[in-house]
């Protein structure tokens, strides 16, 4: 049984606080479950809420990219707690247990609800034409009564077979991302049934006031910074905004792509031209007729778009498609962010060259607000086409040489697509088309309308 105390003052939270020692990390709470079969009342964030896969993939996949492009020297080890701390941080969940490393963060949590709710602002895209911005704005206001601070004992942890890490270790090269802020630790894994009673040093009831009084004066700006600050934060703000509706010409309503608490507004009346403000499209719609070019597309879910595979030892159903046509389009419903503040990705596309070669490459979008205002193709890397279905990389003198691995990545994606084909989630349903189940089929007619009737502009 856990050792429960009650710290009616400062001066006794202070004097259990230091009894612990250097051996515990905290954890605040407004509110106290009862434990049920064995655990405490801390449990994951993961097990309070529903799975949503798409979301949860999305997320990861985000999450990975941006510890690479702040964190120095980091590399995908598949550290599960580094890789779910942006998770955890940042408005999603995780099998872990956020703890912290300063007892003050911990009072500060136990004396504040999270509360939040839907905020919509109408303002003006780059263009000047007019858009819903749904944002979910969030708060911390003082809690009423006690609230819980509980002492976690990492030697005990040890000895239990569960993992903590200080996030300390993705410190970011510019900035302070509010996971150090808060000098936080993740704890576990802990699925499914969170925290053992056997870890815990003791459990401190405290009244509220006492432990506004302990924390200090920290605020939420303290342990949410903006991001100006945070660069984690201000990658996240850069996310493309996704329509939610109505579905007809009336004035759009959008909400960001990633689901992301925000304690002031982001938004301003006249926004700039790296948001970009996506509604639904699909490459095939958007070609001009004239296009000689013959197309396959394959219209994929974020769950296969953003995946985890091993590099594939042959695609022999593409391979088979492929004879058929000039090239392969591998797309999702969405605009992949990859930091280039303006620009994204839309999927990979698959092209013959001469001396049996194909090139697989990236497409890119330019997409400023509403608009969408070109769209290409990276460099990409070659490979030599074997009858068995086999690609074997072949260096070009027109490969990309950015030395990443972001191009196995596209190899990977084909993998994930031939394993589709193969059982029938990725369906032929009209020439030249490809669709998985459960995805949309149709673009957005406004957009379709607006792209072709530009397009009909400038033709002579």
């Amino acid at each position: 049984m856990v050792k429960t105390f009650r710290c009616e003052t400062v001066e006794a939270l202070e004097a259990a606080i230091a009894e612990a020692g250097p051996d515990a990390m905290y954890r605040g709470q407004c509110k106290h479950w009862p434990p049920t079969g064995g655990s405490t009342s801390l449990v994951t964030s993961f097990s309070r809420s529903p799975c949503v896969p798409d979301l949860m993939i999305r997320w990861s996949h985000y999450a990975k990219r941006m510890l690479r492009r702040h964190v120095q020297g980091w590399e995908d080890r598949k550290d599960l707690a580094t890789d779910q701390a942006i998770l955890q941080h940042y408005g999603w969940r995780s099998f872990f247990l956020d703890a912290t490393g300063d007892a003050r963060v911990a009072a500060w949590f136990a004396s504040h609800e999270f509360v939040s709710r839907p905020h919509g602002e109408m303002v003006e895209d780059c263009h000047e034409d007019p858009v819903v911005l749904i944002s979910d704005l969030a708060e911390f206001i003082p809690a009423e009564g006690d609230g819980h601070v509980y002492l976690i004992s990492k030697k005990a942890c040890r000895s239990a077979g569960i993992g903590y890490v200080h996030l300390s270790e993705i410190a970011t090269k510019e900035g302070r991302p509010r996971y150090v802020c808060q000098d936080a630790y993740m704890v576990g894994h802990l699925e499914p049934s969170g925290l053992p009673e056997a870890v815990l040093l003791a459990h401190l009831v405290v009244p509220v006031a006492v432990l506004l009084s302990y924390a200090n004066g920290l605020s939420t700006e303290d342990l949410f910074p903006e991001p100006e600050v945070d660069p984690v934060f201000s990658d996240l703000l850069e996310m493309p905004w996704v329509r939610v509706g109505p579905e007809d010409d009336s004035i759009p309503f959008f909400k960001r792509s990633l689901p992301l608490p925000e304690y002031k507004l982001h938004v301003r009346k006249h926004m700039p031209p790296t948001a970009a403000m996506y509604r639904p499209f699909w490459l095939g719609d958007l070609r001009d007729p004239a296009d000689p070019e013959r197309l396959t597309h394959f219209l994929c879910s974020a769950g296969v778009y953003y995946g985890t595979s091993s590099k594939p030892s042959s695609l022999p159903r593409l391979t088979r498609i492929l004879e058929a046509c000039d090239g392969l389009v591998v797309e999702v419903d969405g605009l992949v962010y990859f930091g280039g503040r303006g620009r994204y990705v839309k999927g990979v596309i698959v092209q013959k060259r001469p001396d049996n070669l194909i090139a697989v490459s990236e497409i890119g979008v330019e997409h400023p607000g509403l608009q969408i205002r070109d769209i290409g193709v990276f460099q990409g890397w070659h490979f030599r086409v074997q009858a068995d279905g086999i690609w074997l990389r072949e260096v070009h003198e027109d490969d990309c040489d950015c030395g990443s691995d972001e191009h196995d990545e596209q190899l990977k994606l084909l993998g994930r697509v031939e394993e589709c084909l193969a059982d029938g989630s990725i369906e032929h349903q009209s020439p030249g088309f490809y669709v998985e189940r459960g995805v949309r089929r149709d673009s957005d007619p406004s957009l379709v309308r607006e792209v072709h009737a530009s397009r009909a502009e400038v033709d002579p």
